[in-house]
Order: C-alpha cells, then sequence, then structure tokens
C-alpha cells in the first residue's frame, strides 16, 4: 500500500489559569474527515507545561509513526526546546517524553501559529485547553463525516 499523502493536522494549546495555577490541554487533530478533539484537565501546572503536554498527547495518539504529519502550535517555548535548542532550566523531564514521542514519527513539521488570531483549529484548541480549566474535566471526542444514504 502506498504511504497516504493526506497529512494528520493538529493544533494543540495549552492554557492555564495563574501561572502556576489550574492548567488544561487542548488538542484539535483532522484527518481524511474525521475530527477528534482532546480535552485534559492537568490540575495544578504552568503554562509550559500545559503547552508541552499538549503536544505530547497529540503524539501519542497518532498510530502510525509513518503518515505525515503537521502540527501547529503558538507556542514559542515548546518549538524552542523541541526542534531549535532552547536549553531548558526546567521540565526537562517532559521535554524527554515529548521529544521521544516526536522521534517515532518519521514525516512530522512543527509549525508556529500565531494564538488568537482567528486560525480555527488553534481557536478551537484554545476552547478545549480552557473548557478542561473550566469542568476540571477531561474528555475526547471523534466527528465524522456524514455518508449520503
Amino acid at each position: 500500500m502506498a504511504p497516504s499523502k493526506d497529512p494528520i493536522i493538529i493544533y494543540t494549546d495549552g492554557a492555564c489559569s495563574g501561572n502556576p495555577g489550574p492548567a488544561g490541554v487542548g488538542v484539535f487533530l483532522s484527518y481524511r474527515g474525521i475530527k477528534r478533539f482532546i480535552s485534559e484537565y492537568l490540575g495544578e501546572a504552568t503554562n509550559n507545561i500545559a503547552e508541552l503536554t499538549a503536544l505530547l498527547r497529540a503524539f501519542e495518539v497518532i498510530k502510525d509513526p509513518d503518515l505525515p504529519v503537521i502540527v501547529y502550535t503558538d507556542s514559542s517555548y515548546a518549538i524552542g526546546v523541541l526542534t531549535q535548542g532552547w536549553k531548558a532550566k526546567k521540565n526537562k523531564e517532559l521535554i524527554d517524553y515529548v521529544k521521544q514521542a516526536m522521534a517515532r514519527l518519521t514525516r512530522l513539521r512543527i509549525e508556529k501559529v500565531e494564538g488568537h488570531a482567528g486560525i480555527p483549529g488553534n481557536e478551537c484548541a484554545d476552547e478545549l485547553a480552557r473548557k478542561a480549566i473550566t469542568d476540571k474535566h477531561s474528555s475526547s471526542r471523534y466527528e465524522t463525516p456524514e455518508k449520503p444514504a
């Protein structure tokens, strides 16, 4: 079977009410019309922990490591420590976990997007992260395209 050319598109966001404070993770994934929404409550954490955890959750749900994946995040910190060689003073263990999860994905690209700029996927991930904080609850759901009768 030939490798798929359709990329998995993922938007991730972490949110924090106070820093540190109650934190949440949002992941919006889209692939061939199927959408997945992940909202996870982290409890007390920093915004950087929430951003890194959002990326980790995104990488963990990808079953086929050879599919092309494009991940969009508004976190300069996460991109810096994961792909640009920034030296982290904190969160080293979590950064290592995220890097391990990234390493298994053979066709991964991470892109920076501006936060709160009206980008639908990023706004969705932000909403999911904030909902986790408000509800103090985690959830995951799918949407599949309607099939004609």
